[in-house]
């Protein structure tokens, strides 16, 4: 069930608009892109002993002077150098951005807050916390698998990260006898390599394509 948002997002634009809205800092909340690289994908277990892969989505912050984006924000370096390195900017961004109008500055500036939608400003008493929607940020990760707008799993990566969930379960497992905390651990890890041995990664629904590059 998505949690309950009070606050309502605007129509996404790289743009701000003059509106009083959300008490958090902008800067810690600047525009973004995610982007996907064939390596990180995460295994999601259930409670019914199986799961799924999904990708793990990584953001590109658009900070000045941060990650390769210049002084005035100007962000083609950054993604031209992560494209470099493997990475695909994932688009439209107004599929997964929620942009919020903040409080007023003192200048009269309103600036804007940008969080994926998964993210949601949540009041509490006289304060706003940013809570974690799994159910939301699962089905978008889904849907980007199940379209074939992101290329499937590879089998190689899939052996790679059950190969460091192994190596985990055999640390704790060594040490669980007199560590419960570490027996704990490989009881959880030996369930996620169960439920990997039996989970069959989703294929796409037609031939995968690039997800678009910035322009």
């Amino acid at each position: 069930m998505a949690l309950v948002n009070a606050y309502a997002p605007k129509g996404y634009t790289a743009a701000t608009s003059a509106a009083a809205g959300l008490p958090l800092n902008p800067s810690d909340y600047p525009d973004f892109r995610l982007m996907y690289h064939p390596k990180r994908w995460t295994f999601y277990a259930d409670e019914n002993g199986a799961g799924e892969w999904l990708p793990n989505l990584a953001p590109l912050y658009f900070t000045p002077g941060v990650a390769c984006v210049d002084k005035d924000g100007d962000v083609s370096l950054a993604m031209a150098e992560k494209m470099r390195r493997g990475w695909m900017i994932v688009e439209p961004a107004a599929e997964y951005i929620a942009a919020y109008d903040g409080r007023q500055l003192p200048n009269g500036k309103v600036p804007t807050i940008y969080l994926p939608i998964w993210m949601v400003p949540t009041p509490l008493a006289n304060e706003v916390r940013v809570k974690y929607d799994r159910d939301t940020h699962l089905d978008y990760l889904r849907g980007l698998v199940e379209s074939g707008r992101l290329p499937p799993l590879d089998p190689d990566v899939i052996e790679l990260i059950r190969g460091r969930v192994q190596d985990e379960y055999e640390r704790d497992a060594g040490d669980g006898s007199g560590d419960g905390k570490a027996a704990r651990r490989a009881e959880a890890a030996a369930a996620t390599l169960a439920a990997m041995d039996a989970t069959t990664p989703a294929k796409p629904a037609k031939a995968a394509r690039r997800a678009k590059a910035a322009t």
